[in-house]
């Protein structure tokens, strides 16, 4: 008798994130992104930027998959967009392949609309772009994308990185220089 695994898709306000489940995330950081495990050890909030939510997909008391998501306003050439931000996408080394990513992609954006966001944005490398699009995120032309560092430097965006956009209220992405009015996350 083959016995069948529950799994779970739960989206989690960082509010009601306890110490427990911050150190469940954080050892999956630490295993997807080994480079980044020194930072991912001690703090979930890249750059400073902490989600204001999460959704995770867990079996039974694993987490398989997470997408942490950072409120922000950006400014967009003149105009203003409150974005849902992307960050700390992972899943599970051995459970890749299987499609996970998007549900938690899909979920995230999902509530990221109920919740009124003009727009999902997220930057990863040029190797992502085909896991982020099958899900709906569409590539930005090359516009400028400006963050400010830790120390108040206004610097481009790495270079290793594209910016996707995910239409929610907003179906287009104005054109324009991007201010992240902050770092980037």
């Amino acid at each position: 008798m083959k016995m069948r695994i529950k799994m779970q898709t739960r989206v989690v306000d960082e509010k009601d994130v306890d110490a427990i489940l911050d150190q469940r995330i954080r050892e999956g950081l630490c295993i997807s992104f080994p480079r980044d495990a020194s930072v991912f050890s001690r703090n979930r909030a890249w750059h400073g930027s902490a989600p204001a939510w999460n959704v995770i997909l867990e079996q039974d008391d694993r987490i398989i998959a997470h997408c942490g998501i950072v409120d922000r306003t950006i400014k967009v050439g003149n105009e203003f967009l409150h974005i849902a931000g992307v960050q700390n996408v992972y899943v599970m080394p051995t459970f890749r392949g299987k499609g996970f990513c998007d549900g938690v992609m899909n979920s995230a954006m999902g509530d990221a609309g109920r919740r009124g966001y003009d727009c999902g944005l997220l930057f990863c490398v040029p190797e992502l772009e085909k896991v982020y699009a099958r899900c709906g995120w569409r590539l930005l032309p090359n516009e400028n994308v400006y963050r400010m560092d830790e120390n108040g430097e206004i610097l481009p965006l790495p270079g290793k990185n594209i910016a996707m956009f995910f239409p929610l209220k907003r179906k287009g992405f104005p054109a324009g220089d991007i201010s992240l009015e902050g770092n980037d996350w």
